[in-house]
């Protein structure tokens, strides 16, 4: 293959992206990893050259593959936020959550869901501004049925996830050229990659539950977590592949992380860790910036 197709450098609002096709493969892809295409793992680096995306900043980019099915590409929110303020046609949003109230249903502003509500959607409003300068107004309404499948952070935080569908939504319809192709992980989460996938890393054998722990992880644990990447992969491919497990369960760090979770995220870091057939480069046992 092309040498300048399988490894790109670029320059971000986030600072300079060095992009190979082995990283991508490797620590890009959630879902079947195995099943991306050498065409979609190429179209996704040339897309974060175009956009200028960083898919190592706190998974601001990454694939999602399952089986046959296209490849998803799929941007964090801060990244979508980011490239909405540098739209000189945006003029702003307002977001918030659909609720029933009685027999009411009520669009408000924010996440909170009071005492006697119940949750039924979310919605947004993007301000932009069109060429001839007047003002116009793009409004999206998504239902939580269509996306709550019970798993992750949707079983604890549904008002959260619902309004982030929407601002997507609503974004993405406002400036399409900025967003094509491009989705949230909240958008495409009822694929089932999270619980499904690792659903095997769960208790073995038959019929007990599986006894849950939240007690948040201790800081010792976590610097076990790092000093465990950094030694096979070195500091900042350590980093990334903590990063990219985090994505695959919906965390963003490892701050308050569920003893529960940190087994699983220990379990899959490991299975990442043995199935590198690449050199395990230098051992950096400072720990990185990724939390």
């Amino acid at each position: 293959m092309n040498n300048s197709l399988t490894k790109i450098t670029y320059e971000t609002s986030l600072g300079t992206v060095d992009l190979d096709f082995q990283t991508v493969k490797n620590y890009l892809v959630r879902g079947q990893a195995d099943k991306i295409t050498d065409q979609e793992v190429i179209l996704f680096m040339k897309t974060c050259q175009a956009q200028k995306l960083n898919p190592f900043a706190q998974g601001e980019a990454y694939l999602i593959k399952f089986g046959s099915d296209p490849a998803q590409m799929v941007v964090g929110k801060d990244a979508y936020m980011r490239r909405a303020e540098e739209n000189p046609a945006y003029r702003g949003h307002k977001s918030g959550i659909v609720v029933l109230r009685g027999d009411q249903v009520i669009q408000k502003e924010g996440t909170c869901l009071y005492p006697g509500e119940t949750l039924v959607g979310g919605w947004c409003r993007v301000h932009r501004t069109r060429n001839g300068g007047s003002g116009e107004e793009v409004f999206k309404e998504v239902s939580l049925k269509e996306y709550d499948k019970g798993q992750a952070n949707w079983k604890t935080k549904p008002c959260t996830m619902i309004e982030k569908v929407a601002v997507s939504q609503a974004l993405r319809a406002a400036f399409p050229k900025d967003y094509e192709g491009m989705y949230v992980a909240e958008e495409v989460s009822e694929q089932g990659y999270t619980d499904a996938e690792y659903e095997r890393m769960g208790p073995a054998g038959g019929g007990e539950d599986e006894v849950i722990d939240m007690t948040p992880i201790t800081q010792e644990q976590r610097k076990t977590l790092f000093r465990m990447v950094h030694q096979k992969l070195g500091k900042e491919d350590g980093n990334a592949l903590v990063q990219a497990v985090l994505a695959e369960f919906n965390l963003e760090s490892t701050n308050g992380m569920p003893v529960s979770t940190y087994s699983k995220v220990i379990a899959r870091v490991t299975e990442v860790l043995e199935s590198c057939d690449g050199d395990a480069g230098s051992a950096d046992h400072a720990e990185g910036s990724a939390e």
